[in-house]
């Protein structure tokens, strides 16, 4: 008779711990390749939102239709630095892109007025008391705080447009000269929690997240003249980086 002959208990432990290794070793492998891949994925996405924040803050910069200015986590203006000092780098920068116009100046006004009336077709969209008036011939810029409506002549309607403060330049021959203004919006880029936020108009996004996991915490700087002054003209640098 044949003898037949079975695992003993030692070989069935010894198989059973060379499959656990094995197993764990593949086990270690498949994790380490599903956390590599997740970690690509998010620095991938990550990087393109840093790219795709960097492309929108330059096409709205080169928009803009106002000097910017730096600001911090909360949206107010940096202190002008003392002369000679370079300005301290910022949490966020502001500017204003163009919302309508040009539009006619019809009246003149003296220095300390703090009211201006422009003509605008009646079918535009009226000013409003969160947008600002400028007027790029004679230096003006104010935001706007109330808006009335003076008369209609045709197609035209006269607005009056009244600022918390003077003009502080005089605008005169409003009636000869063709003086021209622009209504705008105010924008801005900061960075708060370690996201890029945009900040403007609710018509086109308000308050969006460009970016996450920004760790430049103040990641806006602007260049000065020779003299100490703020260089306005120019963004010096926006280091966004991410992790």
């Amino acid at each position: 008779m044949k003898k037949e002959r079975a695992f003993t208990l030692v070989e069935a432990m010894i198989t059973l711990s060379i499959l656990g290794a094995v197993g764990t070793i593949l086990y270690s492998m498949f994790y380490t390749s599903t956390v590599l891949g997740a970690k690509n994925v998010a620095t991938n996405t990550a990087h393109q939102q840093a790219r795709t924040a960097m492309l929108q803050m330059v096409q709205d910069l080169h928009s803009a239709v106002s000097l910017p200015a730096l600001v911090d986590a909360a949206g107010s203006p940096m202190p002008t630095p003392v002369a000679g000092a370079s300005p301290s780098p910022a949490a966020g920068i502001s500017f204003q892109i163009w919302s309508g116009g040009p539009y006619q100046v019809v009246s003149d006004q003296v220095a300390t007025d703090t009211s201006v009336r422009i003509k605008m077709l009646t079918t535009a969209t009226i000013p409003k008391d969160t947008q600002r008036f400028i007027m790029t011939s004679h230096r003006i810029e104010s935001d706007i705080s109330s808006v009335s409506t003076i008369g209609s002549s045709g197609a035209y309607t006269t607005y009056q447009l009244t600022f918390p403060s003077a003009l502080g330049t005089a605008i005169s021959g409003s009636g000869t000269s063709n003086y021209a203004c622009f209504i705008s919006d105010r924008c801005s880029y900061i960075v708060v929690n370690n996201q890029l936020m945009w900040s403007g108009p609710t018509a086109r996004r308000n308050a969006s997240v460009m970016g996450s996991d920004i760790t430049s915490t103040n990641p806006f700087t602007m260049p000065t003249t020779a003299g100490g002054a703020l260089y306005y003209r120019n963004v010096a640098a926006i280091d966004l980086t991410t992790s």
